[in-house]
């Protein structure tokens, strides 16, 4: 059976983000299980604000983010938490890679397996909008969410220097949604 492929990326870029650091270490995991594992930065995918006129006319970085979607069997997203709602660069880039083909605005992720984490230094680790983000993926996207959440509470203080998660609940927690993205995406090791 071929090794799952599956594409891993935080909705946030900065120099020493934690959700960087929670979607490398997700990475390393899948890989560790035996998945093919692609992970970028969207900082490396610039994109205009996508509004109407996007739809048949979206930009090159738009396309590539939409070809590693379709090439994968499923998605790693670890996205920070802004004011109880999921960051607007991954709103925008998953909404120009929907608008990326024609076909229905949705149609890249509808279907597709994606797990969910988020890592912050307040105490509910990004959960307010981990929840905002699996609706619109769900619902908006007709994406096939993996039910498990990962949301690292106090994530300033338990990566260690080698990017490993101290705190076992956490790590255990990632480590079971690891084994269920791999399951759903009809490839489980």
């Amino acid at each position: 059976m071929p090794a799952p492929r599956i594409f891993v990326f935080a909705g946030s870029w900065r120099e020493g983000s934690l959700n960087t650091k929670l979607a490398t270490l997700a990475a390393r995991r899948l890989r560790a299980a035996g998945a093919e594992v692609k992970q970028i930065s969207l900082g490396d995918y610039p994109l205009p604000l996508v509004d109407a006129t996007g739809f048949g006319n979206a930009p090159q970085a738009a396309h590539e983010l939409r070809a590693l979607i379709d090439a994968h069997d499923g998605l790693y997203i670890a996205s920070p938490e802004y004011n109880a709602g999921y960051a607007p660069a991954l709103k925008n880039a998953l909404d120009w890679a929907s608008t990326a083909k024609p076909g229905p605005p949705a149609s890249g992720l509808a279907g597709k397996v994606v797990a969910l984490g988020g890592a912050s230094t307040g105490s509910l680790g990004a959960y307010r909008g981990l929840t905002q983000l699996r609706t619109s993926l769900e619902l908006g996207f007709g994406a096939l969410m993996v039910p498990e959440m990962v949301a690292v509470s106090f994530a300033d203080k338990v990566f260690d220097a080698d990017g490993n998660l101290t705190d076992a609940r956490s790590s255990g927690f990632l480590d079971a949604q690891v084994a269920r993205l791999l399951n759903l995406s009809g490839k489980g090791l």
